[in-house]
């Protein structure tokens, strides 16, 4: 009878010491945002502009990326991404062309890494906010 008693009481006084908090997966948000132009400095709409950070090998051993979010851009070439994702040590930022030849031409893709983000607002759980700003891409016709 005792031993049943503490089963119950011990697991109890255990959890009561943690912190309601303590339970989750840890998180950040990120905006991303910038602008793509041509090599001619034009602006460029319809391009697909994709952030996400946690790389892994598929099935087939191909190293992929997961991106966890995307955006077109707007007639002045502009975007911007928000996503919340488990904290990135790098942001994989990929804009590709793809409506082709109907959006004024082919233009290949093109992929910024960048690390050392200054995260706001840390919470338990939560790394924080991360705007990263100015992520521009000069694409070149195909």
């Amino acid at each position: 009878m005792f031993t049943r008693l503490l089963a119950f009481i011990f697991p109890s006084i255990i959890l009561a010491g943690c912190p309601i908090g303590m339970y989750g997966t840890p998180s950040a948000s990120y905006t991303t945002s910038g602008h793509v132009r041509s090599e001619e400095g034009r602006p460029l709409q319809g391009i697909k502009v994709s952030v996400g950070g946690h790389p892994y090998k598929d099935s087939l051993g191909q190293h992929q990326i997961r991106f966890e979010g995307s955006a077109l851009t707007d007639v002045q070439g502009n975007y911007q991404v928000d996503i919340r994702s488990f904290p990135l040590v790098e942001m994989i930022v990929v804009a590709e062309d793809v409506d082709g030849e109907e959006g004024g031409g082919e233009y290949q893709s093109d992929t910024l890494v960048l690390k050392d983000f200054k995260y706001k607002d840390e919470g338990v759980w939560y790394s924080g906010h991360a705007k990263v700003s100015d992520v521009n891409f000069n694409l070149k016709k195909k």
